[in-house]
Parts: C-alpha cells; sequence; structure tokens
C-alpha cells in the first residue's frame, strides 16, 4: 500500500512511521477516503494484534483510520517485524466503521497460507478492535496522545 516510509517515533511500545498511499483506494461513504498520494502515519502496537494508519488526504483532512489485523511486531535492529493477517478494518473520523478483506483472510485459510488458529485468532482479535472502536476507547490513547505531541 505505501510506497516509502519515515521513522517519526519509536519506543519500547509503539513505532511511528509516515508514509504516502501509491496503489490503494477505498471509498467510504460515498468519498474517497484512501488513494495514491494521501498521506499515512502508521501506529505499530508492541504487543498488540493490531496496526493503525491515520490517513490524510491532499488537501491534509484525516479522513479516518486504516486498521490491519497483524501478528504483535517484534522490534528488530533495522526496524520491524510482524505477519498482516488478511484482515482490515476502516474507521472514519466519527468512529463509524467497515470490515475489509475478509474475502483475503477466507483465501489465505483455503490456500493453506495461514494455519486454522491464526485465522480463527484473526477474527477474534478483530472484534476486539471493533468492540474497542463501538466502545469509545479508538484511537488507543497512547496514538491519541502521540498525535496531539507529534502533530500529527
Amino acid at each position: 500500500m505505501e510506497h516509502w516510509h519515515e521513522l517519526v517515533f519509536k519506543s519500547n511500545r509503539v513505532i511511528v512511521w509516515r508514509s504516502h498511499i501509491t496503489s490503494a483506494h477505498l471509498i467510504f461513504d460515498g468519498k474517497i477516503v484512501l488513494a495514491p498520494g494521501f498521506e499515512m502515519v502508521y501506529f505499530e502496537f508492541l504487543g498488540k494484534w493490531f496496526a493503525i494508519g491515520k490517513i490524510r488526504n491532499l488537501q491534509g483532512e484525516h479522513t479516518g483510520y486504516y486498521c490491519d489485523i497483524v501478528t504483535p511486531p517484534r522490534l528488530l535492529d533495522d526496524g520491524v517485524e510482524l505477519t498482516d493477517l488478511f484482515l482490515d478494518l476502516w474507521v472514519s473520523p466519527d468512529l463509524r466503521y467497515k470490515i475489509l478483506d475478509k474475502d483475503e483472510l477466507e483465501k489465505a485459510l483455503q490456500e493453506r497460507w495461514i494455519a486454522s488458529e491464526l485465522y480463527e485468532k484473526a477474527k477474534k482479535e478483530l472484534q476486539k478492535l471493533i468492540r474497542r472502536v463501538e466502545d469509545g476507547r479508538f484511537p488507543p490513547s497512547l496514538a491519541k496522545d502521540l498525535e496531539r505531541r507529534l502533530h500529527l
């Protein structure tokens, strides 16, 4: 989805990258919310089963969050290691949401790209993330704090 990235912040709890979308395209409620050229600030939470990208359009307006269900990131000397689990969630600024890529997760299981245990874990973690959104606990407080402090 992104072409290049720049490290913005790194701690033992989160790594934050900035990049631009190169190929993805998403329409939500009849508006383009994700397209080539849009900026993304990507939060990888260590120990969590999700990562979130805060998206801004070409005018700098926040269009929402693209959330990936992933294996918990591991810090490496030269970056981060994680595995995308084929399941995503779009969350608008007003906390309405849409599940994305269910078909990709199903195909991953059918093609044996993912074990059944990891398939079930991905679905469970997506539901936990949705509950967080529905309860108004999204984005996570760590992301909110960094957005405010770093003007993201």
